[in-house]
């Protein structure tokens, strides 16, 4: 799993809800056919399962994961665009042998 975590981000106008941050990313992903996702939020922090062997961390200002043994990390105010990139990371990889 990802963590050490990042501290929680400093409760300003700057930082969104981590349930709302999740909330949205759910969203998002399923309009790209991500479905079976999972998540859990509390006041600090939301955890999105989005497939097997890709979970997203949220403190409501960075999202952040590790995919392949890469960590990666995007910024919240930005759920658009990680979720296409997320979707891209989830989507099934193609083999190279046909048979």
């Amino acid at each position: 799993m990802p963590p050490p975590f990042p501290p929680p981000a400093a409760l300003s106008a700057g930082r969104g809800s981590p349930g709302l941050i999740a909330a949205a990313l759910t969203t998002l992903l399923a309009r790209h056919g991500i479905t079976r996702i999972y998540t859990a939020a509390c006041q600090l922090y939301a955890v999105i399962s989005v497939s097997a062997g890709l979970t997203v961390w949220t403190n409501g200002r960075v999202l952040w994961w590790d995919h392949r043994g890469q960590h990666q990390s995007w910024p919240a105010a930005d759920s658009e665009g990680a979720a296409t990139h997320l979707a891209s990371l989830a989507a099934p990889r193609k083999s190279a042998d046909p048979h």
